[in-house]
């Protein structure tokens, strides 16, 4: 077995020491990616949905019965415009993914300080 003498085992804890931070950057940009993803497809799909409930009516949205022309024609507008809306997500969502990839992240996890305070002596009375 070979040993290791005082310099090559500084070195070598040095290099583990930048694969663990290599490693540990890579997952906080990796979180942030993920994180912010979900929060901007959250937002589109959500003001879709609002939208859906809100103008719905005009191209028969959750109605079992048949379209009328008026409808139908409403709903291919509505469908045409919700596909731009989420083409316009994704995009925006892959403009912001390389953003993220061109940058280091650096999570700060979440910390609590709890206060210390010194132990009060009981007194006998």
């Amino acid at each position: 077995m070979e040993t290791l003498n005082n310099t090559e085992l500084r070195k070598l804890k040095s290099k583990v020491d930048e694969a663990r931070r290599k490693k540990y950057n890579d997952d906080c940009g990796k979180r942030l990616d993920k994180i912010a993803s979900t929060k901007i497809m959250t937002a589109v799909i959500g003001a879709l949905d609002t939208f859906e409930k809100t103008f719905g009516w005009l191209w028969g949205h959750e109605s079992d019965e048949s379209l009328t022309q008026t409808q139908k024609d409403m709903l291919e507008l509505w469908q045409k415009a919700r596909t731009d809306i989420l083409d316009n997500g994704h995009t925006q969502l892959r403009g912001l993914q390389a953003e993220i990839a061109n940058h280091v992240v650096h999570w700060n996890k979440y910390t609590m300080t709890l206060p210390v305070r010194p132990m009060e002596k009981k007194t006998d009375e």
